[in-house]
C-alpha cells in the first residue's frame, strides 16, 4: 500500500546522499545560513538535503504537511491544520555534527503518517548518507538494504533477538559535558562495550538489526529526530520507550528514549524508575 512512498524515500535517500557527499567535512558545509525551527543553527549541509526533500516530496505529491527540523511546519497546497491526512516528518541531516567534523556517520530520516501523531506512521526510512538503508512499513517487517560490491543492491529482512536480556553493546548519548552521567552510570556498568553513534536514527537502526543491544538518551532528544526509526525498531519486534504515549510530532518536543528488546526495556526503566 505504501510502495510509492518508499520508493519516494529511497529515491530522495540517494539523491541527499549524492549531494551532500561532495561538500561532507568542509567548511562550506558547517557554514551557518540562519535558525532552524527546532532551535539550533542551521547548516549549509541540513538546508541541501532538505531542500531536495521539499522537491522531491512536491514532486508526487499536492496537499500535505511537511514537519522538519529547519524549516518547521508547513502545509502545502489545499492541506491546512484542519484537513490533512499526508504527514511527513523529516530530519535531513541527523548527526549534522559528525558530517560537518568530516566523520561519515550520519543519516537522512524521513518518515510518513497518516496524522501528527507518532503511532499513526506508516512508513519510516533512515538512510545511512554512505551506507546501507532501514526501512519499514507498518504491519510488513523492517529491511536492511546494502549495496554488493559496489554495484547489486541486497536486502535482508531483519528481526531483533527476542528473549536476551544482556546488554552486551550499548548505544549512549550524553548531555554537553557528560551532565546526565550520574543518571545513567547504573545501565552502563551493565553494558561490556559502549557506542556514541551521534545519530541518533543510526543509533536505534543498529538496535534493529542487533548490532547494538539497547539504545538510550536521556538528554532527552527531540521526537522528530527518532520518528523513523521508532517505526524500524518496532517492525524488527523491538520496543521505544519514550515515556508518553503517541505523541504529537513537532520540532520542539522532546522525550527521554529507550530502546531495544522489551526484556532489555524493561530491566533499563526498573533500574532507572521511570
Amino acid at each position: 500500500m505504501y510502495e510509492g512512498i518508499l520508493n519516494l524515500f529511497k529515491n530522495t535517500g540517494t539523491k541527499i546522499s549524492e549531494s551532500v557527499g561532495k561538500i561532507y567535512g568542509t567548511d562550506e558545509a558547517s557554514e551557518i545560513i540562519g535558525n532552524g525551527a527546532g532551535g539550533d543553527k542551521t547548516k549549509k549541509i541540513d538546508k541541501i538535503a532538505e531542500n531536495i526533500v521539499i522537491s522531491e516530496i512536491s514532486k508526487s505529491y499536492d496537499d500535505f504537511c511537511l514537519i522538519s527540523e529547519e524549516l518547521g511546519i508547513k502545509f502545502f497546497g489545499k492541506a491546512t491544520e484542519d484537513n490533512c491526512t499526508q504527514f511527513f516528518f523529516v530530519d535531513p541531516i541527523d548527526g549534522s555534527n559528525n558530517a560537518t567534523r568530516g566523520i561519515p556517520m550520519f543519516a537522512t530520516s524521513l518518515a510518513f503518517s497518516t496524522s501528527q501523531y507518532i503511532d499513526d506512521i506508516k512508513v519510516g526510512y533512515v538512510k545511512n548518507i554512505f551506507g546501507e538503508e532501514y526501512y519499514a512499513s507498518k504491519g510488513k517487517g523492517t529491511y536492511k538494504s546494502y549495496k554488493i560490491n559496489n554495484e547489486s543492491y541486497k536486502h535482508q529482512k531483519i528481526l531483533m533477538n527476542s528473549n536476551d536480556d544482556n546488554i552486551k553493546f550499548l548505544g549512549v548519548e550524553f548531555t554537553p559535558y557528560g551532565k546526565n552521567l550520574d543518571e545513567i552510570s547504573k545501565i552502563m556498568q551493565l553494558a561490556k562495550h559502549y557506542r556514541t553513534v551521534g545519530s541518533i536514527a543510526l543509533g536505534l537502526c543498529y538496535v534493529a538489526s542487533n548490532a547494538l543491544d539497547a539504545y538510550i538518551d536521556l538528554r532527552p532528544p527531540r521526537i522528530l529526530d527518532l520518528t523513523a526509526a521508532k517505526l524500524v525498531i518496532e517492525e524488527a519486534g523491538g520496543l521505544c520507550f519514550l515515556g508518553k504515549e503517541n505523541l504529537r510530532v513537532d520540532t520542539t518536543t522532546k522525550t527521554n528514549l529507550i530502546a531495544g528488546n522489551r526484556n532489555i526495556v524493561e530491566k533499563i526503566r526498573k533500574i532507572l524508575e521511570i
